[in-house]
C-alpha cells in the first residue's frame, strides 16, 4: 500500500510549489465529508487539487480527468456547512506562500482574501494526512484561531490536541525521533545491538520518514530479512543497512514506482512503470484503489440483489411448472366426461363410482360419481374441471415464458457484473434495474469506446461484455449481412463477425474459432461441450418494451464447441 510519508509529500510539495505560489482559487467543492476539491488556477493553467483525508486513502493531488471518473465524484446540492466556511473565505483568495513543516505530513496554505469591510486578511489552510487523524482545518495567521475544520475533534477523542471552531490552532505533539542523516554509525549500530523487536520496527520507531513499509523495501533490496530481530543482526548487515537508509534518504538512488497493477508499491525500486513525476503517481495510484473499492461494493451489492431475484425467479417456474404439469390430469377429466357421456343409459343414477372400458386403450378405467348428480351431470363436472385446468395451464405457460426470460436477464445482468472491473461499466449495467443509478452521456460514450475488437482469419470480430454494450453493438456497429454469436440458452457476450468490410462468409474453421470465443465469453467457458447459435443480424430483433441487451433471433444454425 502506497503511504502518504513525509518523503513523499515533501517530494510533492516541492515539486508543485512553483505553481502553488500566487495560484487563485477558483472554485471549491465538497463532494463528502472527507474530500475537497479546490479549482487552481495560475501560469494561464488552471488544476483541481484533490484532497482526501479518508484514514484508507488520505492523500493530496491534482486530478486527471479520467481520474476523477474513477473515483466517481459526485457535487451534492447543497454543499455542507464547511465548503461553505471554505467559500466564504477563500474563494477568489491568492495564495502567497506555502509551508510544508520538516518531518510533518502536513502541507499549509496561506492566502490573503477581503473581508465585508473591504480590509485585507491572511489565513491558512492546513492539510494534515495523518492515517486516522487526517483533518483540513482553515484558521487565522494573526492569532492562529481556528475558524472550522473538515471535522472537529474533541477533548473525549484526544487529550493532546482539540480541533474545533473558535479554538487555537497547534501543530500535532513532537515526535520524539532523530534524524538518520544527523546520526553515526556506531549510535545506530548500538541502537540495533539492544533492540530486540523486528528490524522494520525499530528503524521507523527511532528515526525520522522512515515507515515500516519503507524501511521493509530497503531490507530487502539488500538481501536483509526485515522480519529478523534487531539485535541478532551482524555488524557487516547493520552497516549496509544504515548506507542503503543514507542513501535513500539523500536521494541518491529514489525512484517512486508501482507496479503495473498497482498491487504492489515500491518507492526505492522501479518495477514496470516508473513515475518521474510524482503527482502522476499519487494521483493514479489512490483513483485505482478508490475504483477498486467501490467496483467492489457496488459489485456485492448488486450480486445480493440478482441473486435474490434469480432465487425468486427459480421458485416463481418451479410453481408454475407444478401448474404446467396438471395437464395430465386435464387430458384425464376430459377422458372421464367423453366415458361418462358415452355410456350415461348404462349408468344408473346415485352410484358413487363406475368402471367403464378406455375405447382407445381397452383398459378399465374406474371414476368417481357424485351419486347427487346424474351421470350426464357428472360428465360435465369433468368438462368444467377439464375446461378450468386447460385455461390456468395457458396462463401458467405464458406467465413461465416470462419467468424464464427475467431469469435468464437477471443471470445475463449477473454475468455481466462479475466480469466488468469499470465502475462506469458497472454504472451502466446497473442503471438498468436500480433506477437511482443514472449515467451522464459522457460516461455512456466511454463505455462504447470499451467493446472489445479482434481480429480472427482477416474478420473484424466485436464482443460485448455487458447489456449495454450489446445493445451498442446492435443498433450502432453491425450491419444486416453481419453474422450475430451467442451461446444457447446461457449468459454470455453478443459476438458480432464483420461482413460488410470483407464482402466474403467466413469459412467453417474460422467460424468455429468465433464460437469458441463466443464460448470464452460466457458462463459456460469451462464446461466441455457448449452449443453456440450464430445467424445473420437481420435475423434477429430486439422487441418492443424489452430491456437492454435481450434479442429474439431465428434462422440460427447450432455448433457444439469443446
Amino acid at each position: 500500500m502506497l503511504n502518504i510519508d513525509s518523503l513523499l509529500l515533501e517530494d510533492f510539495y516541492n515539486e508543485n510549489k512553483d505553481f502553488f505560489i500566487n495560484a487563485r482559487v477558483q472554485k471549491i467543492q465538497q463532494p463528502t465529508r472527507r474530500e475537497v476539491i479546490l479549482l487552481l488556477r495560475n501560469n494561464n493553467e488552471s488544476k483541481k487539487l484533490y484532497i482526501n483525508i479518508n484514514p484508507q486513502y488520505y492523500h493530496l493531488c491534482f486530478m486527471s480527468k479520467e481520474n476523477e471518473l474513477k473515483r466517481d465524484i459526485q457535487i451534492p446540492q447543497q454543499p455542507p456547512m464547511f465548503c461553505m466556511l471554505l467559500r466564504k473565505h477563500m474563494e477568489g483568495a491568492r495564495i502567497i506562500s506555502t509551508n510544508k513543516p520538516q518531518f510533518e505530513r502536513i502541507i499549509e496554505f496561506n492566502f490573503e482574501n477581503y473581508n465585508e469591510l473591504g480590509d485585507k486578511i491572511e489565513e491558512c489552510l492546513s492539510i494534515e494526512l495523518m492515517g486516522k487523524h487526517s483533518n483540513i482545518v482553515l484558521y487565522n495567521t494573526d492569532n492562529n484561531i481556528i475558524l472550522g475544520c473538515a471535522h472537529n475533534i474533541g477533548e473525549e477523542k484526544s487529550k493532546e490536541r482539540e480541533l474545533a471552531g473558535g479554538l487555537p490552532y497547534i501543530y500535532p505533539p513532537k515526535q520524539t525521533k532523530k534524524n538518520l542523516l544527523l546520526t553515526r554509525s556506531d549510535h545506530f549500530i548500538s541502537y540495533l545491538k539492544k533492540t530486540q523487536t523486528p528490524l522494520k520496527k525499530a528503524v521507523s520507531d527511532k528515526y525520522f520518514s522512515l515507515s515500516q513499509a519503507l524501511a521493509e523495501d530497503i531490507c530487502n533490496l539488500n538481501n536483509i530479512n526485515p522480519l529478523q530481530i534487531a539485535s541478532t543482526l551482524s555488524d557487516e548487515e547493520i552497516k549496509l543497512l544504515f548506507v542503503a537508509l543514507h542513501e535513500f534518504l539523500q536521494n541518491n538512488s529514489r525512484h517512486y514506482s508501482v507496479s503495473s497493477d498497482f498491487s504492489k508499491y515500491s518507492c526505492v525500486k522501479m518495477l514496470d512503470l516508473l513515475y518521474k513525476n510524482i503527482n502522476n503517481l499519487i494521483d493514479d495510484y489512490f483513483a485505482y484503489n478508490i475504483e477498486k473499492n467501490l467496483v467492489k461494493n457496488l459489485k456485492d451489492s448488486l450480486s445480493a440483489r440478482l441473486n435474490k431475484d434469480i432465487k425468486k425467479y427459480t421458485n416463481t417456474l418451479s410453481n408454475q411448472q407444478k401448474q404446467l404439469d396438471k395437464q395430465t390430469k386435464a387430458n384425464d377429466y376430459v377422458k372421464k366426461g367423453n366415458l361418462l357421456t358415452a355410456n350415461s343409459y348404462a349408468i344408473k343414477h346415485g352410484e358413487k363410482s363406475v368402471v367403464l372400458t378406455d375405447f382407445e386403450t381397452g383398459e378399465d378405467v374406474e371414476i368417481q360419481m357424485d351419486s347427487t348428480l346424474t351421470p350426464i351431470e357428472n360428465a360435465q363436472r369433468y368438462f368444467n374441471l377439464y375446461t378450468k385446468i386447460k385455461k390456468a395451464c395457458e396462463i401458467a405457460q405464458k406467465m413461465s415464458e416470462e419467468t424464464k426470460e427475467q431469469l435468464m436477464y437477471a443471470k445475463q445482468l449477473l454475468y455481466d457484473i462479475e466480469n466488468t472491473d469499470s465502475l462506469i461499466e458497472l454504472k451502466a449495467i446497473a442503471a438498468d434495474f436500480e433506477p437511482e443509478i443514472k449515467q451522464s452521456p459522457s460516461k455512456k460514450k466511454e463505455l462504447n469506446l470499451n467493446i472489445l475488437k479482434l481480429e480472427i482469419d482477416g474478420f473484424s470480430v466485436y464482443v460485448g461484455k455487458n447489456n449495454k454494450q450489446n445493445d451498442y453493438l446492435y443498433s450502432k456497429v453491425s450491419s444486416p449481412d453481419d453474422i450475430w454469436f451467442h451461446t444457447l440458452n446461457t449468459p454470455g457476450s453478443h459476438v458480432i463477425v464483420k461482413i460488410s468490410e470483407t464482402k466474403k462468409l467466413p469459412d467453417s474453421s474460422t467460424l468455429v474459432k468465433i464460437a469458441k470465443l463466443a464460448k470464452e465469453y460466457s458462463t459456460a467457458k469451462c464446461s466441455t461441450k457448449v452449443p453456440v447459435v450464430y445467424t445473420l443480424r437481420k435475423y434477429i430483433k430486439r422487441p418492443n418494451n424489452t430491456k437492454s441487451g435481450f434479442v429474439v433471433y431465428k434462422n440460427e444454425t447450432e455448433i457444439v464447441v469443446e
